[in-house]
């Protein structure tokens, strides 16, 4: 798995790594070069790693939390996408695919 997670980008492949907890993926090789993430509901210890990982310099740990509950109460599989490739009010952080969130500087 880590040879094709790796290698594939140079072949202009899309990898899709599906896991059900964020602290067992590997970390140098597939959670530093992720570039969209789909979180649905997570517990605390999950949580602070994907925001230690992705998301510390944009928000506090606090308003991420408070973004999180909002997408996953929003309806009974809600979830947060963080695209990595996209500015901070301009669809890095949406509930859902389409739905992008205002993050207050």
């Amino acid at each position: 798995m880590r040879t094709f997670f790796s290698m594939g980008r140079h072949r202009d492949d899309d990898c899709f790594y599906l896991c059900q907890t964020y602290a067992r993926i590997p970390k140098h090789l597939v959670r530093d070069n992720a570039n969209l993430l789909v979180l649905f509901k997570q517990d605390e210890m999950n949580l602070k790693h994907v925001y230690d990982d992705h998301v510390n310099t944009d928000m506090t740990y606090v308003q991420f939390r408070d973004v999180c509950s909002a997408c996953w109460n929003e309806r009974k599989c809600g979830f947060l996408v963080i695209d990595k490739d996209s500015e901070l009010n301009e669809g890095r952080y949406r509930k859902g695919f389409d739905c992008f969130v205002s993050i207050k500087e």
